[in-house]
C-alpha cells in the first residue's frame, strides 16, 4: 500500500433508532445526515443504533464514496450490536464481540434479565485500516436510564463490567505492529461518573472531547428536569506527539429542515468528529 492520507478524519454518531424516539423516522433522517457526511471529507464514520437491515441499506446507499464496510450480521440481517462503520480507506480484520455475560447482580429479576438481554444485543466492533498499523473500535454500552451514575446505583457494576470487556476486546484485536488505536461510540457514561477513569483506562487513552465541555445528548429531548451529559466518546491510544488529534468538534448540533416536516434534530445525540495523524503506510497491507 502506498500514499494515502497522513491523517484520518473520523466521525462517530448514534443515529437514534429507538422505539420510543419522537424524531422523524430514522431512514428519513439518514438521507440527510449521510448527505452531510458525504460532503464532509471524513474518511471513516462509525454508527451506533443501526438496528435494522433496512436502515443499514439506506445508509449504505447514501454513502456512495464509502465502499468499505465493517459490520457483523445479526440474525435478522441487521448489523450485530447495531454497529456499522463505513470507510473510504480499505479495511481488514473485522471482528465483533457482544457484552454477553455482563449480567448485573443488583436489583430485581426483571431488571437483571432485561440488562442481561441488552448485554447480549450490544458490544464492540473492531477493524483495521489496511496497511496503516491502526485499529478502530466502534462501541455502544447499555444505557443507565436511572440518570444516577453513583457507585451505589444498580447500573454501576454492570457498566463497569462492559467497560472492562470493551478494553479487553480492543486489546485482543491489536496486532504486534499496531501503533494507533481509535475508539468511538456511545458509552452512556458521563465524564463526571466515577467510572470515567476506567473509560480512559487510567490515562492509557486520550479523550480530546473532554475539553469541548458540551453534552452530546440534546437537552430538548430529555424529560423535564433531566440533565444532559457527554456520553459519547472518541478515544485515542498512541504516541501523542506522533499521532496528535486536531479539529475535535461536534456535528449536527442544531435542528434542520427535513422535507415538509418541521425542523428536527438528525438524532437525539450529536456526532463527534476529529482528525488524527496516522502511522506511515506499510509495504504490506
Amino acid at each position: 500500500m502506498d500514499g494515502g492520507p497522513a491523517t484520518i478524519g473520523l466521525t462517530s454518531m448514534n443515529v437514534c433508532c429507538g422505539f420510543s424516539s419522537t424524531l422523524p423516522p430514522p431512514k428519513e433522517r439518514a438521507v440527510e445526515f449521510c448527505r452531510r457526511i458525504e460532503e464532509s471529507g471524513v474518511d471513516v464514520v462509525s454508527f451506533q443504533e443501526v438496528w435494522t437491515a433496512a436502515l443499514f441499506r439506506t445508509i449504505r446507499t447514501h454513502l456512495p464514496s464509502y465502499p468499505f464496510v465493517a459490520r457483523a450480521t445479526g440474525v435478522a440481517g441487521q448489523p450485530a450490536g447495531g454497529l456499522a462503520s463505513f470507510s473510504r480507506l480499505p479495511l481488514r480484520s473485522m471482528s465483533y464481540e457482544s457484552f454477553r455475560g455482563s449480567r448485573p447482580e443488583e436489583s430485581g429479576p426483571l431488571f437483571r434479565g432485561s440488562r442481561a438481554l441488552w448485554g447480549r444485543l450490544q458490544g464492540v466492533l473492531t477493524f483495521e485500516l489496511a496497511g496503516r498499523r491502526t485499529l478502530v473500535g466502534n462501541v455502544h454500552l447499555t444505557a443507565n436510564k436511572d440518570g444516577d451514575w453513583s457507585v451505589d446505583n444498580r447500573h454501576h457494576h454492570f457498566q463497569r463490567r462492559q467497560l472492562v470487556m470493551f478494553h479487553q476486546a480492543l486489546q485482543r484485536a491489536r496486532r504486534d505492529d499496531t501503533e494507533l488505536v481509535i475508539a468511538g461510540g456511545d458509552l452512556n457514561i458521563p465524564d463526571s461518573s466515577p467510572l470515567y477513569p476506567l473509560v480512559v483506562d487510567g490515562g492509557a487513552w486520550r479523550d480530546p472531547f473532554r475539553a469541548v465541555g458540551r453534552p452530546t445528548f440534546h437537552t430538548e429531548l430529555l424529560p423535564p428536569g433531566a440533565s444532559a451529559h457527554r456520553v459519547d466518546y472518541l478515544l485515542v491510544a498512541g504516541d501523542a506527539e506522533r499521532y496528535p488529534v486536531t479539529e475535535p468538534r461536534l456535528l449536527f448540533t442544531d435542528p434542520v429542515q427535513l422535507g415538509g416536516r418541521k425542523r428536527s434534530f438528525l438524532s437525539d445525540h450529536v456526532a463527534l468528529t476529529a482528525r488524527i495523524a496516522l502511522p506511515t503506510a506499510s509495504a504490506v497491507s
